[in-house]
């Protein structure tokens, strides 16, 4: 695997939010509602860590150190739990109410099937690189 993949390749499609159509899917995944909150809360801190510091300077001057020590944080997010339980549906509308949160767009890149490889050594750590580098890359654009 020698030429780099296309981000068509990677990637099954872009989902732009703010978008009615994420907002009512997320709305009807019942008895996720604490999970909800907790992960807008979560993924609007990585997207917008200067509203953490602005937060931070009114509220909890003098805490520096946590400060730094919540924004070095890795920008991850796993969701765990059993098949058929929300975890896609969950990662696919959330962005929405972050993007309404933060008054910001967001995009999402769900990767493709393929990105998984078909078995070779290295092949799915060579094709998750690129996904990372392409999403980095449209990330820098902004």
């Amino acid at each position: 695997m020698s030429a780099k993949p296309a981000l068509d390749e990677l990637f099954e499609r872009r989902i732009t939010y703010p978008d009615f159509g994420p907002q009512e899917r997320l709305a009807r995944l019942v008895g996720l509602d604490g999970q909800k909150v907790r992960l807008t809360k979560i993924l609007s801190l990585l997207v917008n860590p200067a509203g953490l510091e602005a937060w931070a300077r009114k509220h909890h001057v003098g805490a520096d150190g946590l400060l730094n020590t919540v924004l070095r944080r890795p920008p991850l997010v796993v969701l765990a739990g059993d098949v058929g339980s929300g975890k896609t549906e969950l990662a696919e509308t959330i962005g929405d109410a972050v993007a309404r949160q933060e008054k910001i767009g967001i995009t999402l890149f769900p990767l493709s099937l393929s990105t998984r490889g078909q078995g070779r050594v290295g092949e799915m750590t060579q094709l998750l690189s690129a996904a990372f580098d392409h999403t980095v890359a449209e990330a820098t654009k902004l």
